[in-house]
């Protein structure tokens, strides 16, 4: 063989070779880069679903608090409902009072006036009858028949606003919460509850399931 050809020969297996070692570096780069490469995707997988798994459990944490603002909502509605309606039966008890109170005041005002009246009227009276002889007598009167002893008076002053009357008997003869029957022509007009008893006069309130006509002055008071 000349020495051209070996030269040519030792020339081309050095090629070879230098091509053969690059082929061989060349694949072990990208053996690595492919292992990197599953070794990210792995990575990028784990940190995928732990990010789902926390996305996960945020959203279940999430939807409980959503629940448990709704029932809180819920119940402060309710409560605020009941609040208000607490309030409003309140208002309207207040009210009731004043009303009370005001309507009571006036009563009070009303039979004080009414009794001051009567103190002039008692103290009159003896002289009106000895100065003329009157039809009607406002004095108590106490009378027998076949059914025992029956308290006998006269209505003195009717109060329609207040739905009262004054009768001229005293605590003598009544007591507060006697009954008392108001007579007309020996008709049964109304029945009344002592509610003041004084030492010649009392007031009784009329009964309003016994009251069957207008009662007037002068009309006849039993105590049965």
């Amino acid at each position: 063989m000349s020495r051209g050809r070996r030269i040519l020969v030792a020339g081309v297996g050095l090629l070879l070779a230098v091509v053969a070692t690059g082929e061989h570096l060349g694949r072990r780069l990208a053996e690595r880069h492919y292992r990197e490469a599953l070794e990210s995707r792995q990575q990028l997988e784990h940190r995928v679903g732990d990010v789902m798994r926390t996305h996960t459990q945020l959203t279940a944490t999430l939807q409980r608090e959503q629940q448990r603002s709704q029932a809180l909502s819920e119940a402060l509605a309710s409560t605020r409902g009941q609040l208000e309606e607490a309030v409003g039966r309140l208002t309207e008890e207040n009210k009731s009072v004043r009303l009370l109170q005001q309507r009571l005041a006036s009563m009070q005002q009303q039979m004080d006036q009414l009794q001051g009246e009567l103190a002039v009227t008692l103290e009159q009276r003896p002289r009106a009858a000895s100065a003329s002889a009157s039809p009607v007598q406002l004095e108590r009167i106490v009378v027998s028949d076949s059914a025992g002893a029956t308290v006998r008076g006269r209505v003195l002053s009717v109060n329609q606003d207040w739905n009262f009357v004054v009768v001229d008997l005293g605590w003598n003869h009544v007591r507060i919460g006697d009954v008392i029957s108001i007579f007309r022509n020996e008709q049964l007009l109304a029945k009344a509850r002592i509610e003041r008893v004084q030492e010649q006069v009392s007031v009784a309130t009329l009964l309003p399931e016994w009251s069957t006509a207008k009662v007037e002055i002068n009309d006849l008071a039993r105590v049965l």
